[in-house]
């Protein structure tokens, strides 16, 4: 359950009720199971949740209520999960590393937000009714693109208050830190490169890749 966080963006899941956790979970794990949201019915949520099909409509307008809220569950998650690694108290590098420990072990388990972001992106069709349900919740709360921007921001300027990083205009570190931990992304789904370089290697390969660029 996501904690009370005082945040717009995650206002919505503040003292989520038990039922609507369970019909989230539902929903991310069918998901994970290559289900197309489009396809996805109330009786299946509430089938897998283990409650009544009326109870959800208790919770729910609708079915696209239900299966939005569940993707942006998910990715408020692992935001707030990101977040804590970021806002510890750890120095600069070793919160990079933390956040490839955590990128490692979760990725397998992403697909609720990476819909999502394909969503966001225009890269996952999706009929009106989902679309509308989506723009709504925009609406609502804080973008999830601009708190994890804002979460890069600071995390930069720690970098370039230690010393580590020497360039100051956002718009540079944030392409670099997308660029490294993507191709960090891509070292864990490629295995390494098919073998050609270690775990170890893979991660100072991204953090040296990234410091280096940001010192140019």
């Amino acid at each position: 359950m996501i904690e009370k966080s005082g945040n717009n963006a995650f206002l919505m899941f503040d003292g989520i009720a038990e039922k609507e956790m369970l019909m989230y979970k539902a929903v991310i794990e069918m998901v994970q199971e290559n289900y197309d949201i489009n396809s996805i019915k109330v009786s299946d949520i509430t089938s897998r949740a283990g409650i009544g099909k009326g109870t959800a409509y208790e919770y729910f307008g609708s079915k696209e209520e239900i299966i939005v809220k569940a993707l942006f569950y998910d990715t408020y998650v692992h935001i707030l999960n990101v977040e804590k690694i970021m806002k510890s108290d750890k120095k600069f590098k070793e919160k990079y590393y933390l956040l490839m420990d955590y990128l490692e072990e979760k990725l397998p388990n992403t697909k609720a937000t990476g819909n999502l972001i394909k969503i966001f992106m225009g890269n996952y069709e999706i009929k009106d009714n989902f679309r509308i349900e989506v723009e709504k919740i925009q609406k609502s709360t804080t973008c999830p693109v601009a708190h994890v921007e804002g979460m890069i921001d600071d995390f930069m300027e720690q970098g370039l208050k230690e010393g580590v990083l020497a360039e100051e205009r956002k718009v540079m570190r944030r392409s670099v830190f997308a660029t490294q931990v993507t191709g960090y992304i891509y070292c864990i789904i490629n295995q390494y490169y098919a073998g050609e370089m270690t775990r170890e290697e893979a991660r100072d390969f991204s953090y040296q890749g990234l410091v280096k660029l940001l010192n140019v």
